[in-house]
């Protein structure tokens, strides 16, 4: 049974309908969430599917792209952006959310991914998702990425 969540976060200095774009849109998810990895979110309504093609980087070892295909599991508008990973033609166990919540004149963005069996894996995303989540930091700032 797959049961170890993984959940990172950080507070951002913009409001949420800024925080909400910046993790729904296919074009602003590929400049942070992982640089030069396109997100194709052809329509963004539950039920809907989308893609990630993960390209190799500093931080993702990897000769080719590989195109992970998702079905969009719950959209709740300015607040959670829920989808959940298929795998060899077989939707899984692993859900990624994306949640914002309004908070000290900014907001949270908070990554949570669900679906781990092992320690290893899912502490090899939380490194990975803190690294995502300092690059939304400096994206929504104005700054140069760090990864």
């Amino acid at each position: 049974m797959s049961n170890i969540t993984v959940e990172c976060s950080v507070w951002v200095e913009a409001g949420p309908d800024r925080a909400w774009r910046a993790v729904t849109k296919d074009e602003e998810l590929s400049l942070w969430y992982s640089p030069g990895s396109p997100w194709d979110i052809p329509q963004l309504e539950a039920g809907a599917e989308l893609w990630f093609h993960h390209t190799p980087n500093d931080y993702h070892n990897g000769s080719e792209v590989v195109s992970l295909k998702a079905v969009i599991e719950k959209i709740e508008e300015r607040s959670e952006f829920s989808v959940r990973w298929e795998f060899n033609g077989e939707l899984s166990d692993m859900v990624t959310s994306f949640l914002v919540k309004e908070e000290k004149g900014g907001s949270t963005v908070t990554i949570r991914e669900t679906g781990y069996e092992d320690e290893a894996a899912a502490a090899q995303t939380e490194e990975g998702y803190t690294m995502s989540l300092a690059n939304l930091y400096a994206y929504l700032s104005g700054s140069e990425l760090p990864y």
